[in-house]
């Protein structure tokens, strides 16, 4: 490992060993993963028994395009940014094929320009994003809890897309009033086994190609967001500007934007 951990010059690190030693409780301390190399921390080669300690994240990391994959966790947090006042930022993470047991799985960051795909499991609340903010993300997730399930809680997701396969005993894509979509697609199938609404907090302008078994309780919607109304419902009290359009309109970029979403049909 070199460098100094500044934002000038960065810790440069090659490897998963070199970067657990990296200080996590300071707020200025830089890390860049580094150029060339297969680019790849396979968990099964590295830690094949998984993780049940918590995976603390350094204040500022750019992983530069690594992946991590196989990464397996029962710990209570998987991941942890330095504070919940103080969240690590995180750029450029490919996390690939990730098994977690446990309740959050990434907690306390702020993630920026990266790829998520796994499974959350767990037989209490299982969240996926817990105090984290996401910005041109990208996510595919299966969820399942004989409990609660909260995909984003006190979080917000911005620019990205979020593929979904939950099933469960009750479901939240969003919780929190201040915590929010804002332009963002969301599809997959969501399946409930009881009798509870999904809850939804949308900042503006986000698309839901949700097949739900339940209905979309929704709230906090500024302009125009759309659900498809082929494969979800929304309950009665959801706003106005949180419109139901079938599966063909949903591909018509003239039709959403004649309703006021904005997309651009040039």
């Amino acid at each position: 490992m070199t460098g100094l951990g500044t934002e000038n010059d960065p810790f440069l690190v090659d490897n998963w060993e070199d970067f657990s030693t990296i200080d996590t409780d300071s707020a200025d301390v830089y890390v860049r993963w580094a150029d060339g190399g297969n680019k790849i921390i396979d968990f099964n080669d590295t830690m094949p028994e998984g993780f049940s300690e918590t995976v603390a994240i350094p204040a500022h990391v750019d992983f530069n395009g690594w992946t991590l994959k196989n990464f397996h966790s029962t710990a209570s947090s998987a991941f942890m940014g330095v504070s919940s006042s103080n969240h690590s930022n995180v750029n450029n993470l490919i996390l690939e094929k990730f098994y977690y047991i446990g309740q959050y799985l990434l907690r306390c960051i702020n993630f920026q320009n990266c790829i998520f795909s796994g499974i959350c499991n767990g037989a209490s609340p299982v969240i996926f994003g817990y105090y984290s903010n996401f910005s041109c993300c990208s996510a595919n997730l299966q969820m399942h809890s004989d409990s609660e399930l909260t995909v984003f809680l006190y979080s917000t997701c911005r620019n990205s897309d979020t593929i979904l396969d939950i099933s469960g005993n009750r479901c939240n894509i969003f919780f929190g009033s201040q915590n929010k979509a804002y332009n963002s697609r969301f599809s997959g199938k969501i399946r409930i086994n009881s009798s509870s609404n999904i809850l939804v907090n949308i900042g503006y302008s986000s698309i839901f190609n949700l097949d739900s078994n339940q209905p979309l309780a929704c709230s906090g919607v500024t302009g125009i967001s759309v659900f498809n109304a082929d494969t979800a419902q929304k309950t009665s009290n959801s706003p106005n500007n949180f419109v139901g359009v079938t599966s063909e309109q949903l591909k018509n970029a003239e039709y959403l934007y004649s309703i006021g979403f904005p997309i651009g049909v040039d």
